[in-house]
């Protein structure tokens, strides 16, 4: 394998599998984000890359060198934990710098280097504190600059943000993409966060119980989730899903949403034709739900929903609408049948108003209601 990560690695914990059969690489310069909710294993495969776990069985490469059986000082790889890793006894600057002086650096690169690295990073004002002087936000960036001083075969970020604020996660987030780049340093993220990984991500690989549900590109993931979890887990706000039939009448396709039909407008697509008359879950992302206003398009239909909440954002009101459809149970559980829409930002909106909405059944991501697995998308009407 070339590039950076692992093949076909299992991790076991206690009797617990981890991480199972897990295969998954970033090319050289690449910042990879691993996205997975609370005990997904995405924590353990950056430890895994760094040599802190040990493996059942598979193979770890980093920059195209196998080093499976290598210590973590060899693999030359400088990692942002979750739990601070700044040694108390020195100050900023010592601990940037800490990692540079043990590999025999001279001291006029050190100080050039962690100059350079405080003034990106806006930690010039800190640097003669220590640890325990710092706010939790101050600690998270002084260990972001420890990893990013050095100049490492592979960086792995774990949750880097996570004690920083709002406004100062916007502006981490984009220094680290612009240190990353200018070093070319292969990156793994790993983050909780779907609109921070988002936004930084060359490709995104999201893990559910320990295995890799899908790898691509944030555009990819968002338009062709393979499944229902991927598709609710990408994007904000989630997406809504719809229970519905799939029904074909004199050659017009459409889907039956309680009593409702929302007609395709034309026949049943190739790969929903061994679908007909079986149940589905459709997916509508809150930018293809629309108030219901003036005169509608041939190729929409209204139904009727029932505000469950009401989001202020500035720019919109992201309404959540539950619409009257029975619940249905997929993989994951039951659910009962909701959308998300942006409504205007000036209008008055309260939950449990009575609402209607427009939707285009062509917009829609249509899943299996058995597998969770997706049949096809908006556009080509292909699976992914």
């Amino acid at each position: 394998m070339t590039g950076t990560g692992v093949e076909r690695v299992t991790v076991v914990r206690g009797g617990t599998t981890v991480l199972r059969d897990v295969t998954l690489h970033a090319a050289d310069g690449e910042l990879l984000v691993v996205l997975g909710s609370s005990g997904s294993g995405k924590s353990t495969l950056l430890r895994v890359l760094a040599g802190l776990d040990e493996i059942a069985s598979g193979d770890v490469v980093i920059k195209g060198r196998r080093v499976t059986g290598l210590s973590p000082r060899e693999r030359r790889a400088a990692m942002v934990f979750q739990a601070s890793a700044l040694i108390p006894f020195l100050d900023v600057s010592g601990n940037l710098g800490w990692g540079l002086r043990v590999k025999g650096r001279p001291e006029p690169e050190v100080h050039e280097r962690v100059s350079g690295l405080a003034r990106q990073l806006r930690l010039g004002r800190l640097l003669s504190r220590r640890p325990g002087q710092l706010s939790g936000g101050e600690r998270g960036l002084a260990d972001i600059g420890r990893a990013m001083v050095q100049t490492p075969d592979v960086f792995l970020l774990d949750e880097p943000l996570g004690d920083l604020d709002a406004v100062q996660r916007v502006e981490v987030r984009r220094q680290i993409v612009e240190i990353v780049r200018s070093l070319g340093v292969t990156t793994f993220y790993v983050t909780h966060d779907q609109t921070e990984g988002l936004a930084v991500a060359d490709r995104i690989a999201v893990l559910e119980t320990g295995a890799v549900v899908q790898v691509g590109t944030p555009r990819e993931l968002y338009e062709r989730p393979v499944d229902l979890f991927v598709a609710g887990f990408i994007g904000d706000p989630p997406i809504g899903l719809l229970p519905a039939r799939l029904v074909s009448s004199g050659g017009q396709a459409g889907f039956e949403v309680g009593t409702r039909t929302l007609p395709l407008w034309r026949e049943v697509p190739p790969p929903l034709r061994e679908h007909v008359g079986h149940e589905v879950v459709l997916g509508l992302r809150a930018e293809d739900v629309h108030r219901a206003e003036g005169p509608f398009t041939p190729e929409s239909v209204t139904l009727d929903a029932v505000v469950s909440d009401v989001e202020y954002t500035g720019r919109h009101n992201v309404v959540g609408l539950v619409v009257g459809a029975p619940p249905v149970t997929v993989p994951g559980g039951a659910f009962v049948a909701t959308l998300h829409a942006f409504f205007p930002p000036r209008m008055a909106i309260r939950p449990r108003d009575a609402v209607r909405v427009s939707v285009e059944a062509a917009r829609a991501h249509v899943f299996d209601a058995g597998t969770g697995r997706a049949l096809c998308h908006p556009g080509n009407r292909r699976a992914s």
